[in-house]
């Protein structure tokens, strides 16, 4: 039987194409076809994809932003950090206290509207609640994903801009590391409304030329 996440996202080589059809095998591991089974997988062996934005002066579109609300951002990284030092990982929390500190600059330099941010917080933490009785099936992962990619053809969505965003979302779990292990591991990254957001963010951005 043909492995539906993997055909569509591969976790090495080219950019997935909604067309491509994979070859029947043996089901990787479960990291692996979880990782698949995400609309924004890791980037690693990556070699194609959309430009990011040079660096350097923001564009005047985001020079008149108002000031970034950093408070959703901190609150939602607190509580992960206040996790860790329950469990006496007193590391893991400042790396995590860093990472919130890395996307609000982040943020800010882009000029993202705070109130986006918020909601698209809102969705994870929504989605987070499907993890409370254990890890999301792959199985599931995979119907959420066709589904998304599905409902995405029909909006006229484009692979380009599925691409630049997730471009956008590799870039950010560089600036704060366990940004993807997130979104793959709460099935937030196959939510409609979080790749809405993030292709809309990836355009607003300049990833998609």
């Amino acid at each position: 039987m043909t492995d539906i996440a993997n055909a569509l996202f591969p976790t090495e080589g080219g950019a997935p194409n909604r067309q491509s059809e994979g070859d029947a095998g043996a089901r990787p591991n479960l990291n692996t076809d979880r990782a698949a089974a995400t609309m924004f997988p890791s980037d690693a062996g990556r070699t194609d994809g959309p430009a990011r934005p040079a660096a350097g002066e923001p564009p005047a579109l985001f020079k008149d932003a108002p000031e970034f609300d950093a408070r959703p951002v901190e609150a939602f990284m607190s509580g992960f950090a206040q996790s860790a030092i329950a469990d006496g990982d007193l590391g893991r929390a400042d790396a995590l206290a860093a990472a919130g500190e890395a996307l609000v600059a982040d943020f800010k330099a882009a000029g993202t509207d705070g109130y986006f941010v918020s909601d698209a917080l809102d969705i994870v933490r929504e989605r987070q609640g499907d993890t409370l009785a254990g890890p999301v099936p792959v199985e599931r992962l995979e119907a959420d994903m066709a589904s998304a990619l599905e409902t995405l053809a029909t909006e006229g969505i484009s692979d380009a801009e599925l691409n630049a965003a997730r471009a956008l979302i590799s870039d950010l779990d560089r600036v704060a590391p366990g940004t993807v292990e997130s979104l793959i591991a709460t099935g937030a990254g196959n939510d409609l409304r979080l790749v809405r957001m993030a292709v809309a963010e990836a355009k607003r951005r300049g990833y998609l030329k």
